[in-house]
């Protein structure tokens, strides 16, 4: 009896270099990164085009409610985006994205919570950070190809900082305002000098309210996005300040000819700090104002 043997069936090498093919394309359920994009977009346009009709805030209680809305939108952008499947090589970097995009409605949240009460300083603190937040978004979703999700949700959203940054200048503005009036009050109040004696004396009693005034206007919250602005006004006027203690003590040790040099030095610091005061709206702390 013949024995017979089994044949072994090679597969063909065109179905070995077809399977070798699709497994280097990877998974992900076969979505390519341009598929991802484009999906991904997509899930970002509705919530943009509400972001977009959102209008500059000119008060807090507007301002509340524009970050609010940026809150729930975003929050609603992130959930969508999850939903949806990335390329498996790009799964770390689009969790990256994704990530960036809902650390956006943290600080939308606490700038709707500030605002709501009136509370300048954690408002301040709470635009700065909502800046922040979304230019890195942007910046991450920019890098990995998506536009809608960046620049597009990044420019209504800096409009809204913009608003706050109009909004809690014009409470500085008034807040420091009233301090200058007040305390331009206290110097009218005080007499007029008659001799370099007395006028020693006025010194010592204006150098403290002057102080005081600009310690004041130091504390107060600072507009989001003007800090630097602020710093160099008040800085200006730490300079003035400066100069007028040297008055004083010129005109305790009765050095008439040294207090001449440093008031004409005193002038040109007062012309300076002045130009900053004025061009911020803070007329009465500066060519309105006795400091």
């Amino acid at each position: 009896m013949t024995r017979m043997t089994r044949r072994r069936r090679w597969p063909l090498l065109g179905a070995l270099a077809l399977a070798t093919g699709l497994a280097a394309c990877g998974g992900g359920g076969g979505v390519s990164k341009s598929d991802f994009v484009v999906k991904a977009d997509g899930a970002c346009g509705a919530g943009n085009g509400a972001l977009a009709a959102v209008a500059k805030p000119t008060n807090l209680p507007e301002l509340a409610t524009a970050a609010g809305t940026i809150a729930t939108t975003v929050d609603g952008q992130a959930e969508s985006l999850r939903q949806l499947d990335p390329p498996d090589e790009d799964k770390a970097v689009v969790t990256v994205v994704i990530g960036a995009l809902a650390e956006v409605s943290g600080p939308a949240r606490s700038l709707q919570d500030a605002a709501g009460k009136n509370d300048d300083a954690v408002t301040a603190r709470a635009a700065n950070d909502l800046k922040a937040k979304v230019d890195a978004a942007a910046a991450q979703a920019q890098a990995y190809g998506l536009t809608i999700c960046g620049a597009d949700m990044q420019a209504p959203i800096t409009t809204v900082f913009e608003g706050s940054r109009t909004v809690l200048k014009a409470v500085f503005v008034a807040r420091a305002e009233a301090l200058c009036i007040a305390a331009n009050k206290k110097v009218d109040a005080l007499p007029e000098p008659t001799s370099f004696a007395s006028l020693g004396r006025l010194l010592a009693s204006y150098v403290p309210i002057e102080e005081k005034l600009f310690e004041d206007i130091e504390a107060l919250a600072k507009p989001a996005g003007d800090e630097a602005t602020v710093a160099d006004m008040l800085a200006a006027q730490d300079q003035v300040i400066a100069k007028d203690k040297e008055l004083l003590a010129a005109a305790k040790a009765r050095n008439e000819a040294g207090f001449d040099r440093l008031n004409e030095e005193e002038a040109t610091l007062v012309t300076a700090a002045n130009a900053k005061f004025d061009a911020y709206g803070l007329r009465n702390c500066g060519t309105l104002g006795q400091f």
